[in-house]
């Protein structure tokens, strides 16, 4: 067989396997739709809506998920904002807290960045691991405050965080 024809078959052969791809798994009309299967639905659609237009109105599972981190991220720099602005105010005992917590949310960036990569690898055991990870870091913020009896000034982060980890979690089955 001539090196053309071969090269045209394995064109075709491509070509078929792409559309039986797209075939089997429509893309969703909207972000909605795909946050639907999330634990947090209105959190996923809220926040992934908002960046929709970014990624050219791409809408399935893991253009959602990228959506999802990329709020994530956002959310977390908020957090790490808000850390400086409690410290002003806190005791001393908080303001060690606030610290720690503060270099929790580094640590879910760091987590963040390795979700990332396991997106662009449709690794969806990874995504789930660093999400775990990084709802633990929001956990252990939480539990130095208890600790030490005082109420956390996070919490209100924290528990968003933790949601829109488990909106990630939930994504990355669907990819």
């Amino acid at each position: 067989m001539a090196a053309g024809t071969r090269a045209l078959l394995l064109a075709v052969a491509a070509a078929s396997c792409c559309s039986l791809l797209v075939a089997a798994n429509p893309p969703a009309a909207t972000v909605a739709d795909v946050c639907k299967g999330t634990a947090f639905p209105a959190l996923c659609t809220t926040t992934a809506g908002e960046q929709a237009e970014r990624y050219h109105n791409v809408v399935d599972p893991l253009t959602v998920l990228e959506m999802q981190v990329d709020a994530f991220a956002k959310r977390t720099e908020a957090a790490r904002a808000h850390v400086a602005e409690a410290a002003q105010t806190a005791s001393p005992a908080a303001r060690a807290k606030l610290d720690l917590c503060n270099n929790l949310y580094l640590d879910v960036l760091d987590n963040l960045g390795a979700c990332r990569r396991a997106i662009g690898f449709k690794d969806a055991v990874t995504i789930r691991a660093t999400m775990g990870m990084a709802a633990q870091d929001m956990q252990n913020c939480d539990e130095q405050f208890r600790q030490i009896g005082e109420n956390n000034p996070m919490k209100r982060f924290d528990e968003s965080l933790v949601e829109m980890s488990e909106n990630c979690r939930s994504l990355s089955n669907m990819i």
